[in-house]
């Protein structure tokens, strides 16, 4: 157990171990080797046998939207390929649904497998990340589609994933062999995500990229609170600051809960402020961020009460349980005792990127 677990009590132990994975659920999973083949520098892991043991608490489809939201992304990947199936064309279409997170969130991706029947694979991405990623026409079409068209993305990622979409159909109609249906799929992936590479320009020079979907003014309207889990899960952050204090340990805290996004996603972040009746939007001059931040203590325990009912998932949770934990100290008062004021200051030394690793675990 680690240092931090052992000071929570009994009742936060009971939470703790109901959201994270445990020991024993470890020595229950099986792993076999995959057939999904690896490309450029991804190293495909063993996939997680996907019985009842191995998948654990089954997630909600409203948290896995939010939490695409904030972390997937859907691709279209166009490259040469010498083995086409029309050897005038000599390129190759490959669909691509990814969501990639920090290595410690492996057990969280392994979840989302589940969650898609264990379809695609999860492969290694560099020294600390791995993706979820499904590519194969028949898995897109059976799973990926059906769930975002039921559960929809609310944040401006939605446009990428109908371009996305269409793409998909034109292949399942076989139209890709041919010159004009390639050409209708580099038009469409001239508008998703960062547009065409320079090679792809260079390639296709009559290229005209389609016009971008406009979605409904109501597009934004948070459709769950699970939605707001997932999403949080991805792109929330839990903080506590420290500063000089008019109090006899001179010291005071801040707790602060912040969600990050793109300033296209600013009616999204603002929607928060009235989902969780406090916070409000910032967006620093000539960045091309906003955030949502709340950190009024009455806010922050309007922020707990939510996250309670509808709980953080993976990694994340630990930092959520440590805040948690401070604004117990802050609301008792004994912040301002110097046993609680370093109680605080050793949980705040112990979150985020400074949390240790402990027997292949994050505590």
């Amino acid at each position: 157990m680690s240092p931090l677990l052992a000071l929570l009590p009994k009742h936060e132990k009971i939470t703790y171990f109901n959201r994270f994975i445990s020991a024993s659920y470890q020595k229950e999973a099986k792993f076999y080797s995959t057939l999904h083949t690896s490309f450029n520098n991804e190293e495909t892991i063993p996939k997680l046998l996907p019985s009842s043991k191995a998948r654990g608490e089954i997630l909600s489809p409203w948290f896995v939207s939010g939490l695409i939201d904030a972390e997937g992304t859907f691709s279209v990947i166009i490259r040469k390929n010498t083995k086409s199936l029309a050897p005038h064309l000599n390129w190759r279409v490959e669909i691509v649904f990814k969501i990639g997170l920090h290595k410690k969130d492996l057990a969280l991706l392994n979840q989302i497998q589940s969650y898609f029947g264990g379809i695609g694979s999860i492969v290694k991405q560099g020294r600390d990340m791995y993706a979820y990623r499904v590519s194969g026409l028949s898995e897109n079409l059976s799973h990926i589609i059906p769930h975002f068209d039921k559960y929809s993305l609310i944040s401006l990622k939605r446009i990428d994933y109908l371009l996305w979409k269409e793409v998909v159909l034109i292949i399942k109609s076989g139209k890709h062999l041919s010159i004009i249906g390639l050409q209708e799929i580099v038009n469409i992936r001239a508008s998703i995500n960062l547009g065409l590479s320079e090679n792809l320009k260079a390639a296709f020079t009559n290229s005209v990229p389609v016009i971008r979907p406009i979605l409904d003014k109501n597009y934004c309207i948070i459709p769950d609170p699970e939605w707001v889990a997932g999403f949080a899960t991805g792109e929330g952050c839990f903080f506590i600051q420290i500063k000089k204090g008019r109090n006899k340990v001179g010291i005071g805290f801040l707790l602060l809960f912040q969600i990050s996004q793109h300033i296209r996603d600013k009616e999204l972040l603002i929607s928060l402020i009235d989902f969780f009746k406090c916070g409000q939007y910032t967006q620093p001059k000539l960045k091309e961020w906003g955030y949502y931040t709340c950190t009024k203590f009455s806010g922050n325990y309007n922020i707990i009460e939510f996250f309670n009912k509808h709980p953080i998932r993976g990694a994340k949770a630990r930092d959520f349980a440590d805040w948690v934990r401070a604004a117990n100290i802050i609301k008792k008062g004994d912040h301002l005792t110097i046993e609680g004021a370093s109680l605080i200051k050793n949980i705040k030394a112990g979150m985020n990127t400074k949390r240790i690793e402990y027997s292949n675990f994050y505590v």
